[in-house]
């Protein structure tokens, strides 16, 4: 056999083993990976259109009991009047909060009062009696009877269909804002599933879907809340979200980005296949100096870097043009990666309003201090720091004046505590936390009452309770050195103490510094 004919049915014979491996790799490899990939990627869809509703409702949930646990409420439901409703209740406040109907219930779940917007004005009457009937055993807004006789605190949320649309529902017990007290009631809110919130719920977790009214008698589709996993690809799926109480029902429709598997191009694939082999066979040798080799010490350095959990920098001064290119934006990619490494770090621990540490910050530097309470019993000081009657100041002057007024307060703490070892935290809402390395009283106590003095020097307006200025009301607690069992402690327990401290100074008027020794 000649040289030529050998060297023929040797490239014949590569070319075939290698179109019988393409073929086997797509068929066997490459597809069904695809459709894995594609089911993962709709399942996906789906686990984040669950997930966003659920936030979407929770969000309902967390704004009732806010409302709940109100003083003033408390008030009304036993003396109704009309200044209060015009004064706290107004119809903008909850339309901003994007709630469509509130209902306030006596003990006797008789409706006291009731705000219904424009798109459910219309069904007024049916979604009263929806919310206030009893006599559907599987089906209960309300708290029943024997839960308002036992004075028990009850809270409820959930999803109904009503009039061929989706709303959200959430219902709490009032009762005073300590959490604790007489139950004079419950507060129902609702909020519809529209367009708009459909629209906000799409740009949220990043998949499209729609919801239409159905007759259950005419389909027959899982329940949308069953989470069974998705089974085939398809260019949209469809669930059911039913009443449990009557037939009622909404279709749940999510369209996918990925519907379909690729497909195969003979033509190109035979091409590809031959280019390949053609430059493979000419080239080799010289690619495999000036290519492959220096990829390979860029791969062996990229895994190094992994198992060292450091990135380094690429070699240059290649021979190559692009791969010296290659090298050296690999570089500047590499420094831009640590910059934002860097600045993510920072942000997880930031609060994105007033640029101070936030709670999950606060929690990081509690883990220091508490670990030197335990180890080498070395006391501390936490300082709650409540913003007085903000929720009135927000009522009054906007929800913008008041985050400008969190960030002036923000900023005042982080002034006063510079020179101190401390870290001034925003632990939520209008509420701050400081935590000092410190636990001498008298130093502790003349910082708090600085910072008292000084953002009422800050003199943001806000005339309620007969001041002129915004205050706060500070509970502190200081941690003793050598204190007996502290292995059973945790910095929540020191937290509580402070949180009533802070109590305290509120009951006492608001604008006061109240200071506590953390005791067994």
């Amino acid at each position: 056999m000649t040289l030529k004919r050998f060297s023929l049915l040797l490239l014949s014979s590569l070319l075939l083993a290698i179109t019988m491996l393409l073929v086997s790799i797509y068929y066997f490899f490459y597809l069904p990976g695809i459709k894995t990939e594609i089911l993962d990627q709709q399942q996906q869809e789906y686990n984040l259109l669950y997930s966003a509703l659920s936030l979407s409702k929770n969000s309902l949930t967390t704004l009732c009991y806010d409302y709940a646990v109100w003083d003033e409420l408390v008030e009304y439901i036993g003396n109704p009047t009309d200044d209060f409703v015009q004064r706290s209740m107004p119809d903008n406040a909850f339309k901003a909060a994007n709630i469509d109907a509130v209902f306030v219930s006596d003990i006797n779940n008789e409706l006291v009062w009731d705000y219904q917007d424009d798109s459910l004005t219309s069904s007024r009457l049916s979604l009263v009696d929806l919310i206030h009937q009893q006599n559907i055993p599987s089906f209960a807004i309300l708290p029943t009877t024997a839960e308002i006789a036992s004075q028990t605190v009850s809270s409820r949320s959930g999803y109904i269909v009503f009039g061929g649309a989706l709303i959200y529902f959430s219902n709490t017990t009032i009762l005073p804002s300590t959490g604790h007290g007489e139950i004079v009631g419950s507060l129902t809110m609702v909020r519809l599933v529209d367009k708009a919130l459909i629209k906000g719920i799409s740009q949220f977790s990043l998949v499209n879907f729609s919801i239409a009214d159905v007759q259950t008698s005419t389909k027959s589709m899982q329940e949308f809340f069953s989470l069974k996993p998705i089974e085939n690809i398809a260019p949209s799926h469809s669930w059911l979200i039913r009443n449990t109480f009557d037939n009622q029902a909404i279709q749940v429709t999510l369209h996918h980005k990925k519907v379909s598997l690729p497909q195969l191009n003979w033509v190109s694939a035979i091409t590809i296949l031959l280019s390949i082999v053609l430059i493979v066979s000419l080239s080799l040798i010289a690619l495999s100096r000036l290519l492959i080799e220096p990829l390979i010490r860029f791969n062996k350095s990229i895994n190094d870097s992994s198992d060292n959990n450091f990135m380094s920098k690429m070699a240059s001064n290649h021979f190559i043009d692009e791969v010296e290119n290659v090298s050296y934006s690999f570089n500047q990619l590499l420094l831009k990666f640590n910059a934002q490494q860097n600045y993510l770090e920072t942000l997880a621990v930031q609060d994105s309003l007033t640029g101070i540490t936030n709670r999950r910050g606060l929690e990081s530097f509690s883990k220091r201090i508490i670990s030197r309470w335990h180890l080498e019993n070395i006391g501390f000081s936490v300082m709650m720091i409540d913003v007085d009657n903000f929720k009135y100041f927000n009522d009054q002057q906007g929800h913008l004046n008041g985050d400008d007024a969190l960030v002036a307060v923000a900023t005042c703490l982080v002034k006063v505590m510079a020179p101190y070892d401390a870290l001034a935290s925003r632990y939520g809402g209008e509420e701050f936390c400081i935590i000092w390395a410190d636990n001498h009283y008298q130093n502790i106590l003349k910082v708090a009452e600085e910072i008292r003095e000084s953002i009422e020097q800050l003199q943001i307006p806000n005339k309620i309770d007969g001041r002129n200025w915004v205050t706060v009301s500070i509970g502190v607690v200081v941690v003793d050195d050598k204190l007996a069992g502290v292995q059973k402690y945790n910095f929540n327990d020191v937290l509580q103490h402070a949180d009533e401290q802070l109590y305290l100074a509120k009951q006492t008027g608001r604008n006061t510094v109240i200071v506590a020794r953390f005791s067994n």
